[in-house]
């Protein structure tokens, strides 16, 4: 018999068989389903994979002491310091190495927040800049203070001159004078005489002005220029903290970054492994072995960047704090949340504009506008000035050449003192009456400069506000994606609690290992990021409101947090 006429016979028995069955025998078979395939038997768990999970454990509890609060440890220091700080000495200001050893690195030193502070303190150039504009502008308030005092001067002088002189008797005066007498020259008569001449003198003179309608401006101009260079120093001294905290926060940052990819490299590369020695058995196909050498090579191409990214920034740190040409910085503290901005938006908006330097500089430098158009104008107003002064001179004259021959008979000394002494005492009156417009001029000149002064601190107020409400927006958003970074990662380590249960059970293999290795190591990423987020935000805030000396001599203390140290 033929193939087809048997399925049919065989179809038609069926057919007839329930057909003789009970309908609800017959709709119970009909619906009953197949029998499920047996499934297909995983490979046995690779104890390298194992021990790379059980290393990856580890990695997750220290990230927890760091990141997470509450969590044993949380927010202690990685290392702590067995030795006080060493020197680290700023590089003189024209230091410029000419050898490759002297800026070979040679030591790497891990700093605090705080002592990278302390030593930027110390070190900045750009401080140091603000420090000597103040000891300038104390330099010119004494200098315009010193107006209300008289001047007095001592002049000394000295020399020495030579003259010879020859006279001949072209006509004699016979007949004016009378015979013997000493006045009589002969004809053809003549003398020679030289003469040396020594002097010295000594004058003491006085000036004072009395009345100097310009001084008090200039001194006023002089003490607002002084108020501004001390608000730009304290200015100085937030914008150090707030350069030096993100510099800090960014290496802190990539620190915590190639740690995490790290170990993720270390994972895939043992997953790559299994898989591997897998496709060689015949266990998996090729597109597995391609899929997990992508994510080995992804990995490792991320590490670069963290590694890349974390030199550069211990270098950053480094060159702003300004150590010695051969020292690196390193973060001795892991990522460490600061607590919440404590003030509403519009607290911090108003206290920021209060007492802050980069307003107060700009006032002061507007109202020193204002004092130097005063100065100018006085110009033009009468002055009076006592002076005075008093002198004394001696001088000797020698004639040491003396010879006469019918001629002169004049007394000729040889050798004469001469002394003298003066003394004057006087009013001046200055008064400029016209000067074609030259100081109309100047003092519309600064007043404009002063009205261009306003603009500018309308302008900086309003950048000031705009920084303000930039960070505050940054800061609250942050700190709501900490929360949703902490929930994902803690979700995260529940499934690689399971998957690493299930991998050891052969109830999940080394795809799903990865799979969730590579979603919590996203989750790792997101909380150090999203840390680092809030923490630069919250730096940002402070800078505007944080309270800063603006005297060089006194104590710098630049808090990490607002109200605190």
């Amino acid at each position: 018999m033929s193939r087809g006429p048997r399925l049919r016979l065989r179809r038609a028995l069926a057919i007839a068989g329930l057909a003789l069955l009970p309908p609800a025998s017959a709709q119970t078979l009909i619906q009953s389903p197949a029998p499920a395939p047996a499934p297909r038997r995983l490979p046995p768990p690779s104890a390298a994979l194992l021990r790379s999970l059980e290393g990856f454990q580890h990695d997750l509890d220290a990230l927890d002491q760091t990141l997470i609060p509450g969590a044993a440890g949380a927010g202690r220091a990685e290392t702590a310091r067995k030795s006080a700080l060493p020197p680290l000495p700023a590089p003189a200001a024209t230091a410029l190495p000419s050898t490759v050893q002297a800026v070979q690195i040679q030591r790497r030193l891990p700093l605090s927040l705080a002592e990278a502070l302390q030593v930027a303190v110390q070190n900045d150039p750009d401080l140091a800049v603000a420090v000597q504009g103040v000891r300038e502008q104390q330099g010119l308030v004494a200098s315009a203070r010193g107006r209300w005092w008289p001047e007095l001067g001592l002049n000394l002088g000295g020399g020495f001159a030579q003259q010879r002189s020859y006279s001949s008797v072209w006509t004699d005066n016979a007949g004016l004078y009378p015979a013997g007498s000493p006045f009589l020259v002969q004809p053809q008569g003549w003398n020679l005489v030289q003469t040396n001449l020594g002097i010295g003198t000594a004058r003491m003179e006085l000036g004072w002005e009395l009345i100097s309608p310009g001084r008090s401006a200039a001194i006023a101009e002089a003490d607002d220029s002084l108020r501004a260079s001390r608000q730009r120093y304290a200015d100085r001294l937030r914008q150090l903290q707030l350069d030096v905290s993100v510099a800090y926060y960014g290496l802190q940052l990539a620190d915590q970054l190639q740690r995490i990819r790290k170990a993720m490299v270390e994972s895939d590369t043992v997953v790559r492994d299994q898989v591997a020695a897998l496709k060689q058995v015949g266990l998996v196909p090729r597109l597995d072995l391609l899929r997990a050498e992508a994510a080995l090579q992804q990995s490792r191409y991320r590490l670069e960047q963290a590694e890349a990214l974390r030199l550069s920034r211990q270098r950053q740190l480094s060159n702003l704090i300004n150590v010695p040409f051969d020292v690196t910085l390193t973060a001795i503290e892991a990522v460490r949340l600061q607590p919440p901005w404590p003030l509403d938006l519009e607290q911090t908006i108003l206290r920021g504009w209060t007492d802050n330097p980069q307003l107060r500089a700009l006032q002061a430098a507007r109202d020193a506008l204002l004092r130097q158009a005063d100065r100018r104008a006085a110009e033009l107003l009468p002055s009076l000035r006592l002076v005075a002064g008093a002198g004394y001179g001696q001088g000797v004259v020698t004639q040491p050449l003396i010879e006469l021959k019918g001629c002169c008979g004049s007394a000729h000394i040889p050798q004469l003192l001469n002394q003298s002494s003066d003394w004057a005492a006087g009013l001046q009156l200055h008064w400029r009456f016209f000067d074609g417009g030259v100081t109309s001029g100047a003092v519309a000149a600064s007043r404009a400069a002063a009205a261009r002064t306003d603009q500018t601190l309308a302008r900086e107020r309003n950048a000031i506000r705009q920084r303000l409400e930039a960070a505050f927006f940054d800061h609250r958003a942050a700190l709501g994606q900490i929360v949703a970074a902490r929930a994902s990662y803690s979700a995260s380590r529940e499934a690689f609690r399971d998957v690493r249960a299930r991998y050891q059970l052969g109830l999940a293999n080394y795809t799903d290992v990865a799979d969730t290795v590579t979603t919590l190591t996203a989750a790792m990423e997101g909380v150090a990021e999203s840390t680092t987020l809030a923490n630069v935000s919250y730096a940002q805030l402070l800078r505007e409101l944080l309270p800063v000396p603006d005297q060089p001599g006194a104590s710098v203390a630049l808090p990490l947090v607002l109200g605190g140290s």
